[in-house]
């Protein structure tokens, strides 16, 4: 208690030293709720350039969010404009994202749960505010799904609010679905696209549909979002240790679907109901030797909302049921293994906003959501989790708004783990608006972040490829003894911002008891990485994020320019008082993106730059240092626009990217233990597009 005490005056004299803030520049869209979208026409590119929003406009809403609580948001326009093919590739453009590059890493990278963010975990990801959730343990969610022509926006909030359950997590990430186009009775778009990738020994073959229809009938509103995708490769992976090279292929076939009807009913100006059914299914077939690796995962989830809005108050009651399975299926001359789980998820939840005037405002609500897992190889785990949240903002001068909210939960856990808890998470904000340009945002925090179900799993899923269940590709499991995180945060942000764009500066730091740590030991003969408790750890480092635009001239010319630099320092001290770096977090990443478009031609372009440095860290309890390669990755992409809705995309992915390194040494003497390379592929994709 006392070290908690210290903390927080720790946190209290940063802030009083050296606060730095504001919102990201798109935080100023944060009074932003919908998008406006037009019929197709020849003109859209040119208004899709120019409507991209740097700054709020008084006027776009009524009742803007006075909270002091920093929000980013992506529109779907910013979306087309850079080509993005997945929400992945939005995020990719936000400060403080780790993100592997596809076909890369240990496991052939990974969609939405193999980013990390700040030192810490995956982000909490919803769908019109209701969370999703992948595989029970961590397959494929419906957000990998989903397309920029599905997606109205995405808002991003990096700060702990008590409001979304983001006090404990790294970030939220809320992707509003699009809404139909005014009075329009059916309109939509339908995108083909084939891609191939291929080098002496390793090749790609990618193919999809996809398929969005919406429209409105008053008092109706219905939309229909579908795709398939095809997706089989031919990789090679080298390993080599002191005394031999061995190389390896394998031949791997995917495919998924993805279906989502959306409903919904104006019961009059201020009320609506809304139902949305969410219908995913992902296979993976994998050949290697004489291994054959077979994957299923799919599920089927239900959301119903009643809403109701009022000026700037504001209902919502919310309830869903997903359910859920992923089956694992190993075969090989020496291992044999079969895995199937199911979850069943029930959920019910209100949130409500109360706006007394125009400078304060208070948010509230419940959640109680019960999990039901089965597994042939573990116990079943049932899980009950409650909530209640209060966040109440004041905005007590013309230049400055305080946010103080309080999330109470508790959390019970039988079967496999007996568990019971209650936690108690404060938050407090502050924003300072110098003028209309420069502003400066505090956020101090204190949380509780109880470990996911599929990490307290003992399942242990089987690693491909010749060196599997090596220190390098060691297998998976879970830890049924894991406890709670207890975080203390401080993140405070310096802003710049213009309706041309802007420049930010968040500093940040994060004190972690019992952190949780991707660990790898030796379990028989085989190598397996499992989740496991660290005595405390410390996060710390600064992001450096802007973006300039040029809007429309006269000549039909149109430019953007953003870029983000990203620092994490993740120390970590064990129960021996031994301190070290977090094994698998970069000291840091940057990225850049340019956007160009021509509106006599109706041309798009873009181009994206990503880089990681090289960085070596020390094994836990292990005698080695592993060391990542530098990595540089660069993607470009041009979309023609013809008459009739009629469009092309053509998307170079992973263009002068390097492989993918990793090489354990001893500690004593810096000698090769063993290493590995997954060989990286420049890849292209055409896309076919039609409005409608």
């Amino acid at each position: 208690m006392k070290r908690i005490q210290a903390r927080w005056k720790l946190s209290a004299l940063s802030c009083a030293l050296f606060t730095f803030m504001s919102p990201t520049w798109a935080a100023n869209n944060i009074t932003e709720t919908s998008t406006t979208d037009s019929a197709p026409t020849q003109t859209q590119p040119v208004q899709t350039l120019a409507t991209l929003k740097f700054a709020a406009t008084p006027n776009t809403a009524k009742d803007p969010d006075i909270s002091a609580v920093a929000k980013t948001i992506v529109t779907r326009e910013e979306m087309l404009q850079f080509g993005d093919q997945s929400v992945n590739d939005a995020l990719r453009r936000a400060a403080g994202f780790q993100m592997p590059t596809p076909g890369q890493g240990p496991r052939g990278g990974g969609g939405a749960s193999g980013m990390r963010f700040r030192g810490g975990g995956a982000p909490v990801f919803l769908i019109n505010g209701e969370a999703v959730q992948g595989g029970p343990r961590g397959g494929m969610s419906i957000v990998d799904s989903l397309t920029p022509d599905m997606i109205e926006r995405i808002e991003i909030t990096k700060q702990p609010s008590v409001a979304q359950a983001s006090v404990a997590s790294s970030a939220v990430i809320n992707i509003i679905l699009k809404q139909p186009l005014n009075n329009t009775r059916l309109s939509g778009n339908a995108r083909v696209g084939y891609g191939l990738a291929k080098s002496d020994q390793k090749e790609e073959e990618r193919k999809n549909i996809s398929v969005q229809l919406d429209g409105r009938d008053s008092p109706w509103l219905y939309s229909l979002s579908a795709n398939q995708m095809w997706n089989d490769s031919t990789s090679i992976t080298q390993t080599q240790t002191s005394t031999q090279t061995r190389e390896q292929k394998r031949i791997t076939q995917r495919k998924s679907q993805m279906l989502s009807p959306r409903l919904e009913y104006e019961l009059d100006d201020q009320q609506n109901l809304v139902a949305e059914l969410f219908y995913r299914n992902n296979e993976s077939e994998g050949v290697r030797g004489d291994q054959i690796q077979n994957d299923q995962n799919d599920s089927i989830r239900l959301n119903t909302r009643y809403e109701r809005k009022d000026q700037g108050n504001s209902d919502k009651l919310r309830l869903s049921v997903e359910q859920q399975n992923e089956t694992e299926s190993t075969q090989s001359s020496l291992l044999n293994s079969y895995t199937d789980e199911r979850i069943n998820e029930y959920g019910i939840g209100y949130d409500g906003v109360r706006k007394f005037n125009e400078t304060q405002q208070l948010k509230f609500g419940l959640d109680a959501r019960a999990n039901e897992l089965d597994s042939n190889v573990s116990q079943n785990l049932d899980e009950q989790l409650y909530a209640l949240y209060a966040e109440g903002s004041w905005k007590f001068t013309d230049r400055q708004t305080v946010t103080l909210g309080a999330r109470q939960e508790w959390i019970n856990r039988s079967g496999l783990v007996e568990y019971s808890d209650h936690h108690l998470s404060p938050v407090l904000a502050h924003r300072f608006d110098f003028n209309d340009t420069w502003s400066l945002q505090t956020n101090i925090s204190q949380a509780f972040l109880s470990p996911k179900t599929d990490r307290l799993l003992p399942t242990v899923s089987v690693s491909t490829d010749s060196d599997a269940g090596s220190l390098n590709n060691p297998d998976r499991g879970g830890n049924p003894n894991l406890r709670p995180e207890k975080i203390t945060a401080f993140e405070s942000t310096l802003g710049y911002n213009t309706p041309s764009g802007g420049i930010n500066i968040t500093a940040y730091q994060r004190e972690i008891e019992d952190y949780i740590e991707k660990v790898i030991r030796q379990e028989g003969s085989r190598f397996v990485e499992r989740p496991q408790n660290q005595d405390n750890a410390t996060t710390y480092g600064v992001e450096i994020s802007g973006r300039y635009a040029l809007k429309q001239t006269k000549r039909g010319n149109s430019f953007m320019l953003n870029g983000q630099l990203s620092t994490v320092r993740a120390k970590v001290e064990d129960e021996n008082h031994q301190q070290r770096l977090v094994s698998d977090v970069a000291p840091y990443t940057a990225s850049a993106g340019l956007s160009y478009n021509y509106q006599p031609w109706q041309l798009a372009t873009s181009v994206n730059l990503n880089y990681v440095p090289e960085f070596t860290r020390a094994l836990d309890n292990q005698p080695y240092d592993r060391t990542s390669n530098e990595r540089v990755n660069m993607d470009i992409s041009i979309t023609k626009r013809f008459t009739d809705g009629w469009a092309t995309t053509l998307n170079a992915r992973n263009i002068l990217s390097t492989d993918y390194k990793e090489r354990l040494t001893y500690q004593t003497d810096g000698s090769l233990y063993e290493s590995r390379i997954n060989q990286a592929i420049p890849s292209v994709l055409i896309t076919l597009e039609k409005k409608f």
